[in-house]
């Protein structure tokens, strides 16, 4: 009798252990999914940073069109609630700040001149490119990872929830 309990008890030790091993799987899952939102909002935000800087510096004209891809992914995927609200101690995030700057101010001139003399030409594009492939943001992306884990344990990551049902809609 003592084996047959002793059976059944270590069959629910190991499949309590196994839920809770596949809940923390999809947990960290999702986190995944908001860290690469944020990937793709500092690429967008750069890009767009270093556009204006481009259109400053070549004195281009300001036109009609505006993009919002990053204001969409700003509020539509709730990177907003944890990480960059006025609420929260890291919405002056240092090391965000930062790493724009830094590159921001990288050389990203054209390679080769243009035939038409009268055409600007800048490398807008591969600068924001190369950041999003970057080890910088790479490292960025993994002190965030471990924020989220860390208030994921104490229930405090507002943004997964928010996630959460927005990805329903997709």
């Amino acid at each position: 009798m003592k084996k047959v309990i002793f059976i059944v008890g270590c069959f629910f030790l190991l499949s309590c252990s196994t839920t809770v091993k596949r809940e923390q799987e999809l947990i960290n899952q999702k986190i995944e999914g908001l860290l690469a939102i944020h990937r793709q909002y500092a690429f967008m935000d750069l890009y767009e940073r270093a556009l204006k800087k481009e259109k400053e510096q070549l004195k281009i004209p300001y036109d009609s069109l505006f993009d919002i891809s990053s204001m969409e992914l700003y509020h539509e995927f709730c990177i907003v609630m944890d990480f960059y609200s006025e609420d929260h101690p890291t919405y002056d995030n240092e090391n965000y700040y930062r790493l724009i700057d830094k590159w921001l101010k990288k050389e990203y001139g054209p390679y080769m001149p243009l035939d038409d003399k009268n055409l600007k030409a800048h490398m807008t594009f591969r600068r924001a490119f190369d950041f999003y492939e970057s080890e910088d943001l790479d490292q960025y992306i993994d002190s965030l990872r471990t924020l989220f884990r860390e208030k994921q344990r104490h229930n405090t990551l507002r943004s997964l929830e928010c996630y959460e049902s927005t990805m329903k809609y997709w």
